[in-house]
């Protein structure tokens, strides 16, 4: 299955384990909002409808009092009207959904009814007095009326709490339904999110990382990549591996093809270079100024080329595993002690101040091969730094103690390495433009394949305050080179 099938599924998932609970909880949302319309309506019918009730009563009091005392059929209307719109409010609370609290008053309703129609025949018949004694024996009815509508208002708060009740519910369940379902998003988004991880994200890591050994001059195709994948990343790892297959056969023709022409280019120099010194012994009489100075120059430009053949064929030994190692165990200060004197002629002649420390802590003694240490690596980097140096400036080499082993530091006041050369530095054929010096390229290359070979590392250090102010090199190596190191060499 394709990566971008896999995504979507993925994520059409994860859409449907939030929208199927989303919706749920939207419908009780609905169904919370018509609980709350509705009751709302029938609570506000059923309160007006009560005090609609409550005024009637008071009213049918009021006009029934005024008309035992003082007959006139205005007022014996109004009574008999009263009993009307009380039983219409009657009606308003059983429309409103509270028929059966309702059912009470309108049968104390109905007594009110019997009772003033009888006390309206006394009034009739003009006997007053009989009337009077009636309205007085109607008052406890008409108390009782009044406490039927306290029953209603209890049935109607009841209600209301029950509905109250049923909406803390909706709302409740809504809530739950909500919480669950980001709950289970969370965790499904944390399944995808590392099934993308496992995915996506590490072969594409470890893809990277193989590009960048592949930048670094390392072809060997690595074996965690995933190249028996069906997808666009299995496609991608397998185009990956020919091309580092490829560009490894490259670079191993390319090796032997250096060793073989370093090899070959030796013995046209050496003939060169026999010739001159022929030349100079048995015409040293004969050779006017001119010829022995382009018989000089013959001679320099051989020994440059005799060193820059030396330097390829010791690259291309490094890199085909055949560059053989001799590790003896040397002393710190006995170290430093040959390297000045192998360069301080060449500091006196420019007046360069070239000078050895050892700090306190460092370790007394490393194991090296002392020649190639001594010449290829910290030699290496003196050698650039007395060129960089300006006439009359200052070379340090200093050792201190480092983690398990011993870091040197070789910094001169030169004008330094501009930022956008320092990270390729020690790629092999690559010059920095530091000054107007020419080189191959390959010194610290050469040096930090040695220094490897010794377990250690080397890098471009930073300027520190109370640096010369020029390039800083730092070289660390154990104080005993690993077994597993030696054995690979």
């Amino acid at each position: 299955m394709k990566v971008r099938d896999r995504l979507v599924m993925s994520y059409a998932l994860v859409g449907i384990t939030l929208a199927i609970p989303s919706l749920f909880a939207a419908a009780r949302l609905g169904e919370l909002r018509d609980l709350a319309v509705r009751e709302r309506a029938r609570h506000a019918e059923a309160a007006l409808a009560m005090g609609s009730i409550e005024t009637g009563l008071s009213e049918f009091d009021r006009f029934l009092r005024s008309y035992v005392a003082a007959p006139d059929s205005a007022l014996r209307q109004s009574v008999f009207t009263s009993l009307v719109s009380l039983r219409g409010s009657a009606r308003r609370i059983e429309d409103a959904g509270f028929g059966n609290a309702a059912e009470g008053f309108e049968t104390d309703l109905a007594g009110l009814e019997v009772e003033a129609r009888k006390l309206d025949s006394l009034v009739l018949e003009g006997q007053l007095g009989e009337a009077t004694q009636a309205f007085l024996v109607l008052q406890p009815e008409i108390n009782g009326a009044h406490e039927g509508l306290e029953a209603i208002a209890r049935t109607i708060d009841a209600r209301a709490a029950a509905d109250f009740l049923r909406a803390e519910e909706i709302s409740g369940s809504a809530r739950a339904i909500t919480l669950l379902a980001v709950l289970l998003g969370l965790a499904l988004a944390l399944v995808v999110t590392g099934w993308v991880h496992q995915v996506l994200w590490l072969p594409l890591h470890r893809m990277r990382d193989a590009f960048s050994e592949v930048a670094d001059g390392n072809y060997a195709p690595p074996r965690n990549l995933p190249y028996g994948g069906g997808d666009e990343i299995g496609d991608l790892a397998r185009s990956f591996r020919g091309m580092t297959q490829r560009l490894e056969d490259l670079d191993k023709m390319k090796t032997e093809f250096v060793g073989v022409a370093s090899h070959e280019l030796k013995t046209p120099i050496n003939v060169i270079r026999g010739y001159t010194e022929l030349i100079e012994e048995e015409l040293e009489g004969d050779l006017t100024p001119n010829q022995r100075d382009i018989l000089d120059r013959i001679a320099e430009q051989t020994r440059s080329m005799s060193k820059m053949v030396s330097r390829l064929m010791d690259i291309s030994k490094l890199e085909s595993g055949r560059y053989e190692m001799e590790f003896e165990v040397v002393l710190v200060k006995d170290l430093l002690l040959g390297l000045v004197r192998a360069y301080e002629l060449l500091a006196n002649e420019r007046g360069i101040n070239l000078h050895t420390e050892i700090l306190p802590d460092t370790p007394d003694d490393v194991e090296v091969d002392v020649d190639l240490f001594r010449g290829e690596i910290l030699g290496n980097l003196i050698s650039n730094a007395l060129r960089f140096a300006p006439d009359g400036g200052e070379v340090r080499v200093q050792a201190q103690p480092g983690s398990e082993g011993v870091l040197f530091e070789v910094a001169d006041n030169g004008p330094g390495i501009p930022r956008k050369h320092r990270a390729h530095i020690f790629k092999k054929y690559y010059q920095a433009e530091r000054s107007q010096a020419v080189g191959s390229g390959l010194g610290l290359a050469i040096a930090r394949e040695l220094v490897e070979a010794h377990g250690g590392w080397i890098k471009l250090g930073e300027k520190t305050q109370g640096g010369l102010g020029g390039a800083v090199f730092d070289v660390w190596i154990p104080t005993r080179v690993p077994r597993k190191t030696k054995d690979a060499r």
